[in-house]
């Protein structure tokens, strides 16, 4: 009785591995990529592992980012590729042609983001982004007031005060708040409850008398919520966390990515000191207006070859509902089909040496140059980042404030700092800088 038992387990699982094997050869000829061999259970994701050194996350990691660069040599002429992860379809698009295509693809959740995106493009208007300039500078000079102190040290791990500051920008609070938000696993019961005291404050007639030009996200959706209807508390929730961990997340990056490219560089810092004083005098103060933020014109060069080398989305991308066309490949219904930005970025046919730091890229005559879709660092289309205004306006009232006061130098070459993927693209090692006041002269 045992020995049938057995047997038909093992029949049964070899008829399932059977059944996988055979559909994933034929899905394997539809696009390019490696063809696994029939039995092959674990596909591409042995090449992953590094296993001398397993189970270290952080060197797996840098293995997924090598594969993925070999896989993008080899197939990127091709438009994208597939790795297998055991029988689960993975594609990769690296040129900006199957970009369009795959931007322009219906999704299933289409009528639920519309009126999502309906009910938040006003959170984003002009007159509000406006507003929280003073947010932006008040926030900024605390933080120069705090790099003071850092200037007494050989170096300052520069990550994490950085994502401090922009949790403060972003949620508002004190240090006690800041450190609640840090311990992410208790962070979405912590958001529930911030919407239900508000809630509560709304409904006893305590709404906060802020102007609205300044009215937190969190208030114009208790609007829709309470007076409209439009939101449930969990739609609320959803888009509070998603702006609050998403918002500070690649808002610090991308300056902590920032500050490193320009502390490697002494002629790009010149420039922008240059810049600094030409807009804002010797004023180190002077709060950031809308006029002056338009006019740091390379700093936003710097800002956008950043966000060429160090995308803080690397990979973005959904699972295809049904059998797609693009660029001539077949991506089967149920395939999750990711768009790999860091590699994008990277095509030589649009920048050439795409590993050096040249923010003239991004003057307004090279701008023109660049294909569509082939620099995305906030996605593209109707579905592109919402927050990307709010985000480059911090970015540069926080990096303006940074360079009127300081000149910084970055410790280590990129060669020792790689990137790795959390929830968006971060530095391993930590960043090192050292920060000096400016005009700050060596002693030999």
């Amino acid at each position: 009785m045992l020995l049938v038992l057995v047997i038909s387990i093992f029949i049964g699982i070899l008829s399932v591995v059977l059944r996988f094997s055979l559909w994933r050869n034929k899905c394997s000829q539809l696009m390019p990529g490696r063809k696994p061999r029939f039995f092959d259970i674990l596909g591409d994701t042995k090449e992953f592992i590094v296993y001398d050194t397993w189970p270290d996350k952080y060197l797996w990691q840098m293995n997924f980012f090598d594969v993925l660069r070999r896989r993008t040599e080899e197939y990127g002429k091709q438009q994208l590729f597939c790795l297998w992860i055991t029988y689960m379809p993975f594609v990769m698009i690296v040129k900006a042609k199957a970009v369009k295509v795959q931007l322009s693809v219906y999704y299933s959740d289409a009528s639920k983001w519309k009126l999502r995106r309906k009910l938040l493009t006003p959170c984003f208007h002009s007159d509000i982004l406006r507003g929280f300039l003073p947010v932006f500078n008040e926030y900024s000079q605390k933080f120069v007031e705090f790099l003071q102190e850092e200037t007494k040290k050989e170096f300052t791990c520069i990550e994490t005060p950085v994502t401090l500051l922009t949790l403060d920008i972003i949620c508002g609070k004190k240090k006690a708040t800041i450190k609640v938000f840090a311990e992410i696993h208790i962070y979405f019961h912590y958001s529930s409850q911030i919407i239900q005291d508000k809630k509560k404050r709304y409904l006893s007639g305590q709404r906060d008398q802020d102007n609205r030009k300044r009215k937190a996200l969190l208030d114009l959706l208790l609007d829709r919520h309470m007076e409209a209807g439009e939101l449930s508390e969990e739609d609320i929730r959803e888009e509070v966390d998603t702006f609050a961990l998403a918002g500070h997340e690649t808002v610090s990056a991308a300056i902590a990515w920032a500050l490193y490219l320009i502390g490697l560089h002494s002629d790009v810092q010149t420039k922008l000191h240059k810049e600094m004083d030409k807009v804002f005098g010797d004023d180190k103060k002077q709060p950031a207006s809308e006029r002056d933020l338009s006019d740091l014109q390379y700093l936003d060069c710097v800002l956008k070859e950043t966000n060429r080398l160090y995308p803080t989305a690397p990979l973005f991308g959904r699972e295809i509902q049904e059998d797609t066309n693009i660029c001539g490949h077949i991506i089967p219904n149920g395939t999750s089909c990711a768009i790999a930005t860091y590699f994008l970025h990277r095509d030589e046919e649009v920048f050439p040496d795409p590993e050096r730091f040249d923010p003239e890229r991004f003057s307004p005559e090279n701008c023109l140059k660049i294909p569509e879709y082939a620099y995305i660092p906030f996605s593209a289309g109707p579905r592109n980042c919402i927050g990307q205004r709010f985000a480059m306006m911090e970015i540069k009232v926080v990096i303006s404030s940074i360079l009127r006061n300081f000149s910084i130098e970055s410790l280590d070459t990129r060669d020792k700092v790689k990137p790795l993927i959390f929830i968006t693209l971060h530095p391993s090692p930590p960043i090192r800088i050292r920060i000096r006041p400016r005009g700050y002269q060596k002693q030999l």
